[in-house]
């Protein structure tokens, strides 16, 4: 009997022995990993959770290796910190126990739970349905879980039991949870977004909040000089934070955050990285195809509180323009003739545009402002006036004006094409010759729009004035050139006088037909009287105004009067 008492007192000194020589793993707990992954009891709006986690070792040879109780550091803080319901308590606690806890016979894994009592079959359906009506309704009208599962490394310490010496090993938590929220009242939320540059963002923060249940809820709100607010918009719980540019354009701020306003108030920060690109692009003709050269081009950043400025330029002779240094943003495309593009959200290097089609615009309004002191003044429109000039390469329609004649369709004219006729076109006039046509106004006869007509005394000869607009009446607005010489323009306006105390209106037209100046001389025959003026031959710089739809004027002077012609482009 001694004998055997001796042996198992001697197996009970050896077990203790390699108990003790069991080898442990040293390792610093991550601390701010499982209190993302495992909620504080602190957290008022928390109904429930239930996490695992399970540590996997290796060696410094990457190969997996057992060592008992090395859960057990983990353990102990987990328990302590996250589940003890005895010191701190959740404001609903569901009337459970105040702590579960389970180590798993492989001692490499734990599982924790709080809030309620899995063990009598209460499952995350039952809260969200109020399957328990003694529940509260606050946990009862809308309860979300948030699932999560994620792990992380650190690097340990442990002794080699067959070489008794410490060694270096990778420790990794891997760690899922369901965290069960109740719904509260929307709050507010304030942010700030700067850029790495000198401008201000805008755009849009959105909120997408994971839950509640299966259902998603998101808010968002507009970025306003780099600030934003969300005002009564956004409810308790876990949400990753978006920014949309102004065309869309997602980007990730943050993946996951815990909105909890009422225990852990926060404005959030964000910073956008920014870069400098390139954009170009090409202006063709809606109707022709070819390229629009020489036609201006603006840049024009979506948002204007971004203090981004614009920029302008001109297309080449291929109709193409480009924008260098272009801080980081989404931009208009603005240009005559087409609606504003959407060139979105800059690329780096270059963001290259689609081509952009231009309705080229050969509608004008022609106002001709007319000012004698101390004879009249008069005001008129000649209205949707067709001035069009064609490409070096594009021909000119002919239209046989004898030919037309001999039609007898007076209404229907073509050119020698047959095509119907249209400006420009080139005819042959008796006694001028070789004639084209670059511009006529929307009246056949060239009647003007009058806005007003004054007399500012009428050199004491007239008592007041009128302009005729009969048919026979001296009125013409046209755009000519005759045996390809200067392109000029061709205008008359009849301005009629009537004497005081009479009935007899004279006619005194005003226009710069001709190439000169009438002399002004005294007395009361019409060439004393301030009427004609020196013809306009239109420069180069001038047709290419019309060509891109250009607003520009003429005042012309015969030292006694003025005549303000202005050329004001239809917006369509």
């Amino acid at each position: 009997m001694k004998k055997i008492i001796f042996i198992l007192i001697a197996l009970f000194v050896f077990k203790l022995n390699a108990q003790n020589n069991e080898p442990k793993v040293d390792y610093k707990i991550p601390k701010e990993f499982f209190k993302e992954m495992f909620r504080e009891p602190t957290d008022q709006y928390l109904v429930a959770w239930h996490g695992a986690v399970k540590i996997v070792i290796r060696n410094k040879s990457d190969k997996e290796i057992q060592i008992s109780g090395a859960i057990e550091p983990l353990e102990d803080y987990l328990n302590s910190e996250l589940t003890n319901l005895n010191r701190r308590q959740f404001k609903y606690n569901l009337n459970t126990p105040s702590k579960t806890n389970v180590l798993s016979t492989d001692n490499k894994t734990w599982i924790g739970q709080c809030g309620y009592d899995p063990y009598k079959g209460i499952t995350y359906e039952d809260i969200s349905n109020g399957n328990v009506p003694e529940w509260p309704p606050e946990i009862t009208s809308e309860v979300w879980a948030l699932h999560l599962s994620r792990q992380t490394s650190t690097t340990g310490t442990y002794k080699n039991d067959q070489t008794g010496k410490t060694e270096f090993a990778s420790v990794t938590f891997h760690a899922s949870s369901i965290i069960y929220y109740h719904k509260n009242e929307k709050q507010d939320l304030k942010g700030k977004i700067t850029r790495d540059d000198q401008y201000k963002a805008c755009g849009t923060v959105k909120m997408h909040r994971y839950g509640p249940g299966n259902k998603k809820f998101d808010a968002d709100t507009e970025v306003i000089g780099g600030d934003f607010e969300f005002n009564k918009k956004l409810f308790l719980g876990d949400y990753q934070v978006q920014y949309l540019w102004e065309d869309g354009t997602f980007k990730l701020l943050e993946d996951h955050i815990v909105y909890d306003p009422f225990l852990n108030p926060i404005e959030l920060e964000y910073e956008l990285k920014t870069f400098e690109g390139e954009i170009n692009g090409t202006l063709v003709d809606e109707e022709t195809k070819k390229p629009v050269k020489n036609q201006k081009v603006t840049l024009k950043p979506v948002c204007s509180e971004s203090e981004i400025p614009e920029q302008e330029r001109k297309t080449d002779g291929e109709g193409k323009f480009k924008f260098t240094e272009v801080p980081n943003g989404v931009y208009y495309v603005v240009t005559k003739g087409a609606p504003d593009t959407m060139a979105g959200l800059t690329k780096n290097p270059t963001l290259r545009l689609p081509e952009i089609e231009v309705k080229q615009n050969d509608k004008y309004d022609i106002v001709v402002t007319y000012t004698a002191s101390g004879f009249a003044k008069a005001k008129l429109v000649w209205r949707n006036t067709t001035i069009k000039f064609p490409e070096d390469d594009e021909p000119i329609q002919t239209f046989d004006m004898i030919a037309f004649r001999a039609s007898g369709d007076y209404d229907n004219p073509t050119g020698t094409d047959g095509e119907p006729l249209k400006i420009p076109y080139t005819t042959m006039i008796p006694g001028i010759g070789k004639q084209t046509l670059y511009g006529w106004p929307e009246s056949e006869i060239a009647t003007p729009e009058v806005i007003f007509v004054a007399s500012l005394g009428g050199k004491g000869v007239f008592a007041n004035f009128k302009i005729s607009l009969d048919e026979d009446a001296l009125n013409t607005c046209n755009i000519s050139q005759d045996n390809n010489g200067p392109i000029y323009l061709d205008l008359n306006f009849d301005l009629t006088g009537r004497y005081p105390r009479s009935d007899v209106w004279q006619q005194v037209d005003v226009g710069c037909k001709e190439d000169k100046e009438w002399n002004i001389t005294k007395g009361n025959s019409l060439n004393g009287y301030p009427l004609a003026f020196r013809q306009i031959k239109f420069t180069e710089q001038e047709i290419e105004k019309f060509k891109n739809s250009e607003e520009f004027e003429r005042i012309l002077s015969n030292r006694g009067a003025t005549l303000k012609i202005e050329f004001k482009p239809i917006e369509e």
